[in-house]
C-alpha cells in the first residue's frame, strides 16, 4: 500500500495507521513498529532524515519514540512528529516506510506501508514570541 503525506517544514503533525499483513490486523504486542523516512529509497537506515519506533514513549526534547500504539490488537498506531523532527528538512520529496520486526524472532521482518513524504517551505516558523513585536 502506498500513500502520500505532506507536511510544512518545521511543523508537527501525528498520522494514524492501522497496520495489517495478509489481509488481517497485525497485533502490535508481538512486534516492534519502525516509520522511516529518507531522502532516497537506497540510502541506508543510518542516513534517516526521521526514524521513529515503538519500543520508547515520545519524546518532545530528544525525538526518541515518536510511535504510540494506540489498539495493539487491532494493530493501530499513532506516528508523531514534533517540532524538532522536521524544522531542518529540505523543501521536497522524500520516502517513508512502516516496518514492523517480530519480538520473539527478530529474523521476521515486514514492511506494511510506504509512500512517499512531502515537505514544504513555509513562510516562518516560530517556537518563540515574534521578535518583531519587541
Amino acid at each position: 500500500m502506498s500513500s502520500t503525506l505532506s507536511i510544512y517544514r518545521g511543523d508537527s503533525a501525528s498520522f494514524d495507521i492501522k497496520v495489517t499483513l495478509g489481509g488481517s490486523a497485525v497485533n502490535l504486542n508481538d512486534y516492534l513498529a519502525f516509520w522511516t523516512v529518507k531522502g532516497r529509497l537506497i540510502d541506508p537506515d543510518s542516513k534517516a532524515v526521521i526514524r521513529k519506533n515503538s519500543d520508547t514513549a515520545p519524546d518532545i526534547n530528544t525525538g526518541i519514540g515518536g510511535i504510540t500504539v494506540t489498539d495493539a490488537a487491532a494493530g493501530a498506531l499513532t506516528v508523531t512528529l514534533y517540532h524538532n523532527d522536521t524544522r531542518n528538512l529540505l523543501e521536497g520529496c522524500y520516502f517513508y516506510g512502516v516496518n514492523i520486526i517480530n519480538r520473539a524472532d527478530p529474523a521476521l521482518v515486514y514492511t506494511l506501508l510506504e509512500g512517499t513524504f512531502v515537505v514544504s517551505l513555509d513562510v516562518g516558523i516560530r517556537i518563540t514570541g515574534d521578535p518583531t513585536l519587541s
